[in-house]
């Protein structure tokens, strides 16, 4: 058995559009037992017309009427920045507005992006980060006035503080990536048994194994233009860095840079010929 990469968009839209297996992933995160049926299920869904200037994508999004919960769930991209998905939780609580012409939101909005790569700020190199609403009286008093809230993935900072059950998706996923030819996943469970196999690499159908493949070649696309502005970004900042004095050792530390990369800078700042 081998897994295909969560990583991927094809794939993850895969997994988490099964009834069950976002059922149960939806448990272990948020506690709750939703009423999940493959009707209230939606992937590439746009709001029409568009909340705001920016026509966004939101990569599966499932509503339970019985809980009056509306959730969507989202795979970071390299061209994706935190606020983006601030945005996108804002734009989703909006447009329960515009559905219900009035402003009192009787739903309540549950946004989960899973980031399926290491972070270079150590900000977010967390597990499981939730964001939510706090509303707090003048005495310290803590008023459940607006349950929505923000969850951030990363299953490559899982730890001893992770919920077991949460664990075992967030350990699917690097296994996945990682691991896919012998994963070491959590097999006593059936759901996790179930996840494994609608996401081994054989049961793709051709249509699936070509998107995938496009998909891969996208974001390789992306990654490179990543890694080359964030070098760019480096360097630009070395230069000024050594503009002020700073020794090339520390600019090496700071910025990330190779020291023999750094003592080019230095060089071509010095010159005065280093490229803008």
């Amino acid at each position: 058995m081998t897994l295909a990469p969560l990583s991927n968009a094809v794939v993850f839209k895969k997994l988490f559009r099964d009834p069950e297996v976002l059922r149960e992933f939806l448990y272990d995160l948020t506690g709750l037992k939703l009423d999940i049926r493959p009707e209230y299920i939606e992937t590439e869904k746009r709001f029409t017309p568009t909340v705001g200037p920016v026509d966004i994508v939101m990569d599966i999004v499932v509503e339970d009427p019985t809980h009056r919960i509306l959730i969507e769930i989202q795979r970071e991209r390299y061209d994706y920045h935190y606020d983006r998905f601030l945005h996108y939780h804002q734009v989703a609580t909006v447009e329960l507005v515009h559905s219900h012409q009035a402003y009192k939101l009787d739903r309540t909005v549950y946004t989960v992006v899973w980031l399926t790569a290491r972070s270079h700020d150590p900000l977010y190199q967390h597990g499981l980060i939730t964001t939510s609403l706090r509303s707090e009286t003048e005495s310290g008093l803590v008023l459940p006035i607006y349950p929505h809230r923000l969850f951030f993935l990363n299953p490559f900072y899982r730890n001893d503080q992770t919920p077991a059950g949460l664990a075992d998706w967030l350990q699917l996923v690097v296994e996945s990536i990682r691991n896919p030819q012998q994963p070491q996943v959590n097999y006593q469970r059936e759901v996790i048994q179930k996840a494994t196999h609608l996401i081994e690499g054989e049961r793709l159908t051709p249509e699936e194994r070509r998107l995938a493949l496009e998909e891969t070649g996208y974001e390789q696309h992306l990654r490179l233009r990543y890694e080359e502005g964030r070098e760019e970004r480096n360097r630009e900042i070395a230069r000024s860095l050594l503009a002020e004095g700073m020794d090339p050792a520390a600019v090496a530390r700071i910025t990330g840079l190779p020291a023999d990369e750094v003592a080019e800078v230095d060089t071509r700042t010095r010159l005065g010929g280093e490229a803008q």
